[in-house]
């Protein structure tokens, strides 16, 4: 999927990528003849957390943003009637043997997708790019042909206009304000992530962009699969019966200890980066190594575990010190590096 969709990307043109409205056509050009081998491959998978999520376009971001914290890949689709985007013309070419004479005949027949609102659907196309280039979502148009015409020898008949029902296909939940109804129960496990992670709390992602949101994930991509199975693990530990009145209590629980988790974490994030402040402003030697071995022994350790560094003395245990404490704070807190960034990128 991923090669796919990174040649996809990458032939977009400068003049393409202005248009929202023209990314989401040449996104639907693409992926005809390519969609059903992918659908296949979809319902061949045996990934329990390989799901098909069908939303209201206006949904899209939000859906997005929380359905990638727990699955390894996404097919969205639109969801509902909506108005058929006529994409062109394609023509087959057979032969049929007719007294005696072998003709040529070429078949063509018009083709688009439903879509309600193609600016928004590009729109999202290019804000969701790294996950879609990471293979973490895809997007599956609901393809729509005409009846084919047959076109002998140097006769040419006009194609048929497109018809405007819609049928969508290997979808495993629709959703609907924000909430999903599990349409094929084929994998309990993906229900039992995909149904709470919609519902429950999760104010590090409100009111962050989707383009934020994709480059952060692509980024710290190794904190965020850390992330990813951390929630899997917690919200399996609901009770099956999520319809039950009592549901959103079990909600609100888990809600509780992911936030109570992360304000511990990004409390020591954060004494780490005051330390960082105090190396950028020309602190001196001893007052910096002070808190390094209070706040980040690591970087202490490593600085001083450097016999060349030990040998030039303080003058070159300074820069040593500074580029470990410069380093990413990830290596030591994990899953929780990635929300941190996330968190950050919110509060700007």
């Amino acid at each position: 999927m991923a090669p796919q969709m990174n040649r996809f990307y990458d032939s977009l043109t400068e003049q393409e990528r202005e248009s929202a409205q023209d990314v989401a056509r040449s996104y639907g050009r693409h992926f005809f003849g390519l969609y059903k081998g992918l659908l296949e491959a979809k319902e061949a998978s045996t990934s329990p957390y390989y799901v098909g999520l069908s939303s209201e376009m206006g949904g899209f971001t939000h859906v997005t943003k929380r359905v990638v914290l727990v699955t390894d890949t996404v097919l969205m689709s639109g969801h509902g009637t909506g108005g058929v985007q006529d994409l062109g013309e394609y023509t087959t070419t057979s032969y049929r043997n007719m007294e005696g004479q072998d003709l040529e005949i070429h078949t063509n027949r018009r083709y688009g997708m439903v879509a309600t609102d193609l600016v928004k659907l590009g729109q999202w196309l290019l804000d969701a790019e790294p996950l879609l280039r990471s293979g973490l979502v895809w997007y599956g148009p609901v393809y729509i042909k005409g009846s084919p015409v047959e076109n002998f020898d140097l006769r040419w008949n006009p194609s048929v206009p497109l018809p405007s029902s819609a049928d969508h296909a290997a979808v495993d939940f629709v959703v609907k304000h924000g909430r999903a109804v599990d349409l094929s129960r084929a994998k309990p496990l993906a229900s039992r992530v995909v149904r709470p992670i919609l519902e429950i709390d999760l104010p590090f992602i409100d009111g962050l962009a989707l383009s934020d949101f994709a480059k952060v994930t692509r980024e710290e991509f190794d904190s965020y699969t850390q992330y990813r199975d951390f929630m899997r693990s917690r919200l399996l530990e609901l009770d099956d019966a999520l319809e039950a009145v009592d549901s959103q209590v079990a909600l609100e629980r888990v809600a509780l200890s992911i936030r109570d988790e992360l304000n511990a974490a990004t409390a020591e994030m954060s004494r780490a980066a005051r330390s960082q402040a105090l190396i950028r402003s020309g602190a001196v030697l001893g007052s910096t190594s002070a808190i390094l071995a209070a706040v980040r022994p690591d970087a202490l350790q490593g600085a001083l575990a450097t016999s060349a560094t030990l040998a030039a003395g303080a003058t070159g245990l300074w820069p040593t010190i500074q580029a470990f404490a410069d380093s990413k704070p990830k290596r030591t807190n994990g899953k929780w590096h990635y929300v941190w960034v996330l968190q950050k990128k919110a509060a700007r």
